[in-house]
């Protein structure tokens, strides 16, 4: 017997911010874990003739832990603050 639950897709992710420093990564990741805000990281490579060598990796969060990661991001320093940028939306992908 199936369930009703067996071919419901649930795509409620967000793209919540982006960082293009590692040590800024690190922080976010940690800050995060501390928190129990479960996320996965998207990582987006460099236009070719940019001279960046690390990219730029998008954070992803649920939408109903939003507000946990915002307040989270509260705790770092401002400097650390300021090299986030928030995307605040849909992931426009599915990975399954």
């Amino acid at each position: 017997m199936e369930t009703a639950y067996q071919k419901v897709k649930v795509h409620n992710e967000l793209e919540w911010c982006q960082v293009k420093d590692m040590e800024t990564k690190e922080k976010i990741e940690k800050m995060l874990l501390r928190h129990r805000v479960s996320y996965f990281v998207k990582w987006e490579k460099p236009k070719l003739f940019s001279g960046e060598t690390f990219g730029a990796c998008v954070f992803c969060v649920n939408q109903l832990q939003k507000e946990s990661a915002d307040d989270a991001i509260q705790e770092l320093d401002e400097e650390t603050r300021d090299k986030i940028r928030f995307v605040n939306r849909k992931v426009d992908r599915t990975f399954y």
